[in-house]
């Protein structure tokens, strides 16, 4: 399911009069993250969010780089649109991921979404409309630019997050994980690892091919073998039931369960089974017995990998796999595991 390759397609694109801005000026990942949205949006990853809060106001959150991009025409509304942001609950209970003016709910029940991964000027973490605001004025009066003196010139700050947002952002999740883990007997680092890689938790993403939220499920394909095979009747889920946290992890918790139990069955070594259930999260089993069979026999391909040792497996799905995403896939996941032990 994924290497980054797109946005959460339901927000309103970026306005084309921007597309000829000089970004000279920004430091580069902000650059990065604007000159990729303006140029080629489709190939945006899950890991960023695109909002439109206003007809004339945007605001970019790349969730893997840990850095969010609010612009607008003039500097008061550039104030309202950070303070909203900042203040922003993402509740996909609440909110119509469909529409984006329904983002930037904001009520005093529960911490905003970005509580504890961005910090003001003086380090604490932002809560309350009044530090929110002065935050924004730090901004403005620090980091404003206005890229031209033209009609078309736009206001832009860039807000960064803490260096452990990570972390913090998938704290968010884990009790979900641990639910999940426990029901299907997968491990919560390996959850947890392919959620980072999937969407860096960012609980709207959306990709071109239609997995959606946490951990990047396809509603008619694993999720569908969710409810057939686990469920036991058939039913093909909602986006607005994958954008729901919990009900995501529990889907892809399922479909890593199947990938084990039933799909990749006959893999002798829970070792080598486990790569195999990773790589194909990613790439489908079809494409595994591909790689290892040019006709895609699933009896001949077993008899390979269970010939092979655990490193030569290992290295096959990293060198040899027929899709480049897959390998690199593996390699990322079995990375990111050692930090949710």
């Amino acid at each position: 399911m994924n290497k980054y390759h797109t946005i959460a397609g339901f927000f309103l694109l970026y306005c084309c009069n921007a597309l000829s801005l000089d970004l000279s000026q920004y430091e580069d990942d902000v650059a990065a993250l604007l000159r990729e949205y303006q140029h080629n949006a489709p190939s945006l990853a899950p890991s960023v969010l695109v909002l439109n809060q206003a007809e004339q106001e945007h605001t970019y959150v790349d969730f893997e780089r840990g850095l969010i991009v609010v612009e607008s025409v003039n500097k008061a509304s550039l104030k309202q649109a950070v303070i909203q942001v900042l203040l922003t609950q993402i509740d996909p209970e609440v909110i119509d991921a469909k529409t984006a003016h329904d983002f930037g709910l904001i009520n005093g029940k529960q911490k905003p979404f970005f509580w504890g991964q961005v910090h003001d000027q003086d380090g604490h973490p932002i809560e309350f409309h009044w530090r929110a605001a002065r935050f924004a004025d730090y901004l403005i009066n620090q980091n404003l630019n206005q890229q031209s003196a033209t009609p078309a010139a736009r206001f832009r700050v860039a807000i960064r997050m803490v260096n452990n947002h990570t972390q913090i952002a998938g704290n968010k999740y884990i009790e979900f994980v641990r639910q999940s883990a426990r029901t299907y007997g997968v491990k919560p680092d390996l959850i947890m690892a392919i959620m980072e890689t999937e969407s860096a938790f960012n609980p709207l993403a959306k990709s071109r091919s239609n997995a959606l939220g946490l951990m990047q499920i396809k509603a008619n394909t694993a999720g569908r073998d969710y409810f057939n095979l686990i469920k036991g009747y058939a039913h093909t889920p909602s986006a607005a039931y994958l954008y729901h946290p919990q009900k995501n992890i529990e889907v892809a918790t399922g479909y890593l369960h199947l990938l084990s139990s039933r799909y990749l069955k006959g893999i002798d070594d829970p070792q080598k089974r486990e790569y195999a259930v990773i790589s194909s999260y990613n790439g489908g089993t079809g494409n595994l017995w591909k790689s290892l069979n040019p006709r895609g026999d699933r009896r001949q391909a077993l008899v390979r990998i269970n010939n092979m040792t655990r490193s030569e497996f290992y290295w096959f799905l990293t060198q040899r796999h027929i899709r480049q995403e897959s390998r690199n896939y593996l390699k990322k996941v079995t990375s990111k595991r050692h930090k949710y032990l």
